[in-house]
């Protein structure tokens, strides 16, 4: 299904933030939004960035300017309309509530399903992951904090906030399932920590988490 110009995608604000300051071509805009480090806050890839440019001229809110001299770079740049569109998005984005779905969870909630051992490997791997997101973060936050707008460093903040909550809780997680005996799914009289284990049901109750 294709999508609304009514909701634009998270590229296709970017996009749009990006030429509302000037007009660029896509390397420029690919550029910007790799400064910026979008990937750690608006969940979007750099290869969406051409399809994105494609729909938003498509529906008339950006344009390419001439070429000068020709057969350079295609040039965009943000219609009045796409002006327009780019205010009513982010002021929808601002008030919309922010419904996070994290893997994590998911994962979690299948967890009964593999070897304990398994479990806390995957969560272990979790945490020196984001460990080692969160040290990328605080360094780039020691080279240009002070270098950035307000805005600029509230994002930034909010990304160190996220890992250093998402770093506890796998921590957390991994203490709760070592130290609990019973840990995930429990049917009548079952008091096992793995699910994998000989005798267990091929199509046990639902899982519950504790």
């Amino acid at each position: 299904m294709s999508r609304s110009p009514k909701t634009p995608s998270r590229m296709e604000v970017l996009v749009l933030s990006c030429l509302a300051q000037a007009p660029k071509h896509g390397y420029e805009i690919k550029q910007e939004l790799e400064q910026k480090h979008v990937q750690w806050w608006a969940k979007c890839e750099h290869g969406h960035l051409y399809a994105a440019l494609t729909r938003l001229e498509k529906h008339q809110l950006i344009e390419r300017e001439e070429e000068d001299p020709p057969g350079r770079r295609r040039v965009h740049a943000i219609t009045d309309a796409g002006r327009s569109h780019l205010a009513q998005a982010l002021v929808s984005l601002g008030k919309s509530e922010d419904t996070s779905y994290f893997d994590v969870d998911l994962f979690l909630s299948g967890a009964a399903l593999l070897d304990l051992d398994q479990v806390l490997g995957v969560l272990h791997r979790r945490e020196a992951v984001l460990s080692a997101q969160l040290k990328e973060a605080e360094s780039l936050r020691d080279r240009v904090f002070a270098h950035l707008p307000p805005v600029g460093r509230l994002v930034l903040q909010h990304r160190l906030q996220h890992l250093e909550q998402e770093i506890r809780f796998a921590l957390q997680a991994v203490e709760t399932l070592e130290t609990e005996a019973l840990w995930g799914r429990l049917g009548p009289g079952q008091s096992q920590r793995s699910l994998t284990s000989p005798g267990v049901p091929a199509s046990p109750p639902d899982i519950t988490l504790h």
